[in-house]
């Protein structure tokens, strides 16, 4: 039996559908704002997918005093089936850095699409099998970092292709919310995120602490801004529904809208 429940628990995401985490962002321990990161089921093609929603906006008197406002929303769409992202779109809002953007990826054909309304529709060659930097992050807490050794994604964002590289810099113990609890022991992971990603973090400057289990939920993030540091820390958590991961012994095979598979190859960690 014990066997079995940890085959199990290889087989399945740390996340699902209704998985809901709000974060509350500070400033020299002023409220700045909230984050929230959502999953949501999707359609890909006539067989289930996931949205993965970030949201990030200023509140009170940040805003006011500072007079900077954050209104950044993120979705990316994700193949739980392949562990292929499908695109993302995204609109930022950061003082008076305005983006809306469609990325479009087809992980079979190594083809990316961007739509920009400062700029005409351009495509691009990509490996196949790339990700957004948002899936990027949710692929990362699926295969897990380990302490030893780094973990290296593939991802198109802003116009090229790098590997998002996430290494574990230490451990923490910390008192979370409901239904986490006090004494959560967690890795503190800092991913070298480049700019212009709409993650609200300069390059190289965040870290993210997650929980030390097979769920890996992030509780907290420090990134720095121009003066000083800017922090978000969990106020709430809704767990998701249980879904399949394609992270066990099989290697995961992308697949287009058309239902094309790729040759099997190595997943790089």
């Amino acid at each position: 039996m014990i066997g079995l429940a940890a085959a199990v628990l290889a087989a399945t995401l740390p996340f699902g559908a209704g998985e809901r985490i709000t974060m509350r962002v500070t400033y020299a321990r002023i409220t700045a704002g909230h984050a929230t990161m959502s999953v949501e089921a999707a359609d890909e093609g006539g067989r289930p997918g996931l949205r993965f929603i970030q949201e990030v906006k200023s509140e009170g008197v940040f805003a006011w005093l500072f007079r900077y406002r954050v209104d950044n929303r993120l979705v990316a769409r994700w193949d739980p089936a392949t562990g292929c992202s499908h695109g993302i779109e995204k609109k930022l809002r950061q003082g008076r850095f305005v983006r809306d953007q469609v990325v479009r990826i087809d992980p079979v054909g190594g083809r990316v699409e961007v739509e920009d309304r400062r700029a005409p529709v351009t495509a691009f060659a990509v490996p196949p099998c790339v990700l957004d930097v948002l899936s990027a992050f949710y692929v990362a807490r699926a295969r897990g970092v380990r302490a030893d050794e780094p973990l290296a994604v593939p991802v198109y964002d802003s116009g090229r292709v790098y590997d998002l590289v996430f290494r574990v810099i230490g451990r923490e113990v910390l008192d979370l919310p409901a239904p986490l609890g006090r004494r959560v022991s967690t890795l503190i992971v800092e991913p070298k995120v480049p700019p212009g990603s709409g993650l609200f973090a300069q390059e190289g400057d965040l870290r993210v602490w997650v929980t030390d289990d097979a769920r890996r939920i992030p509780v907290r993030a420090r990134t720095r801004v121009a003066v000083g540091s800017v922090s978000a820390d969990l106020e709430s958590y809704v767990p998701g529904a249980v879904t399949a991961s394609p992270f066990d012994a099989a290697t995961p095979r992308p697949r287009s809208i058309s239902g094309t598979a790729l040759p099997t190859r190595p997943s790089p960690r």
